[in-house]
């Protein structure tokens, strides 16, 4: 008998422990699926960052890292060049990757160095006050739904941490002020454009300053672009008709098409293409004269922002001019037309919105092609990727009359700017090709 309720008690702890490891386990497998994916970075941290615990959060300051993720985790962990010195890192507290990754560069409750010269309602250095979190990407370019996604959730779970109501979660360009400069005679608002793109709604949030606090109590003067885009009439009806219809998804699921875009609420268009209207100001805030962005001409010459001034004038730079920030400064030397992709160099450091394009090819190290129109986005590429911007094609070469490479590119079929795709060695340039007889079955040509 004695043995029989032994037997039945060790068979009840089985069961139980099973059941106790069948339920935890459903629960862990829910909250995975449930939350965005993380990426533990806090190990590359720059060692002679200081650690310092806030004494009071109040905020939560969106940035975009104007920049693609390799570059975007480097200067956020290590640090950056400014002047003639390097910060120490630690300039975000999280960064959010364009497929919608997590990465924690710094333990949210320690001081991240991320905003610089701020103010809001008349507090100033919003660092020592704010959690910080980067979108990577650019202002001047869209936010992905994955990366609205993961925010959302990571939003959720600090504002409950931290008592933060929606309306106190901004962005940079909403609390950096700057100095007087050739642009504003006074202290000014909008001295960083960072996170220009930001939809509040999209991030969940359901509410919103209406007005910049420090404009209207005369601390600082107006930025016309900002206020239009966070303040303005029109963009603050369009916001509250969207929530009234319930037309949000607060956490949209992982593969879901969200299509409420930026464009959607406000009428404002972000560009980073130089017009009457939009000055360089407008485009790189306080980024403007930096040697890391860069200004192509409509003539295709470009000129770094450290020089531009001096060879054109602030106030003589040509209509149609593109403005990159966070330019590799050796992007120059890519001799092209195959431009590889690699460490600092994304498809946006080449061709901005054009990536996209049905005329911009990829060719990748494993020998397939892809169309521009075809990619989702810029910032998922591996290593070795080699992209075409600006061409016609592909067309199928063949042993016939009209389709070698002589009768698709004439004289031009051995030169550099035509490329080749041949079967089991990649793109090559025309220059390079080695004969043009009994090319393998399935070769193409691509063509200015």
């Amino acid at each position: 008998m004695r043995k029989r309720k032994k037997i039945n008690s060790i068979l009840f702890c089985i069961l139980l422990v099973l059941y106790l490891f069948i339920f935890n386990y459903s629960i862990s497998e829910a909250a995975k699926k449930s939350k965005y994916p993380v990426v533990d970075y806090r190990k590359y941290l720059n060692r002679q960052f200081n650690k310092v615990k806030r004494n009071s959060t109040r905020f939560i300051i969106v940035h975009t890292s104007e920049a693609g993720r390799v570059s975007t985790l480097r200067t956020l962990s290590k640090g950056k060049r400014v002047g003639n010195h390097r910060t120490r890192g630690g300039h975000a507290n999280f960064a959010i990757a364009r497929d919608g990754y997590v990465y924690k560069i710094l333990d949210h409750k320690y001081r991240a160095d991320h905003t610089g010269l701020s103010m809001w309602n008349g507090i100033t250095d919003l660092s020592s006050y704010s959690i910080g979190i980067e979108l990577v990407g650019y202002h001047y370019g869209n936010i992905t739904d994955m990366q609205y996604r993961s925010l959302s959730l990571l939003l959720k779970e600090l504002q409950k941490i931290y008592k933060i109501e929606d309306k106190n979660v901004l962005t940079h360009c909403q609390v950096s002020y700057g100095k007087p400069n050739h642009w504003f005679h006074s202290n000014h608002r909008g001295r960083k454009r960072c996170a220009l793109n930001f939809e509040p709604i999209r991030a969940g949030l359901r509410s919103w300053w209406t007005f910049d606090p420090d404009v209207r109590a005369g601390r600082l003067t107006s930025d016309f672009q900002i206020s239009r885009i966070f303040y303005g009439r029109k963009n603050l009806l369009a916001r509250k008709k969207l929530l009234s219809e319930k037309k949000t998804v607060t956490v949209p699921k992982k593969d879901s098409s969200i299509k409420i875009s930026v464009a959607s609420v406000s009428p404002v268009i972000i560009s980073n293409v130089i017009s009457h209207e939009n000055t360089a100001w407008n485009i790189a805030g306080e980024d403007y004269n930096k040697p890391e962005t860069s200004y192509i001409l409509p003539n295709g010459s470009t000129v770094s922002g450290d020089k531009l001034g001096e060879k054109i004038g602030w106030d003589k730079i040509p209509v149609g001019t593109k403005v990159f920030l966070n330019h590799p400064a050796e992007i120059e030397k890519q001799a092209g037309p195959l431009l590889e992709i690699k460490g600092d160099f994304t498809a946006w450091s080449y061709a901005g919105k054009d990536y996209k394009k049905s005329t911009t090819f990829y060719f990748f190290p494993d020998g397939r092609y892809m169309n521009g129109d075809k990619l989702s986005d810029w910032d998922s590429f591996p290593t070795g990727v080699k992209m075409l911007i600006g061409y016609k094609g592909p067309f199928l070469i063949k042993p016939v009359k009209g389709k070698t490479a002589w009768g698709y590119a004439g004289r031009a079929y051995n030169k550099k700017e035509t490329v080749y795709y041949i079967p089991g060695e990649g793109a090559i340039t025309g220059d390079k090709m080695n004969s043009f007889n009994n090319l393998p079955k399935g070769s193409l040509i691509f063509m200015k």
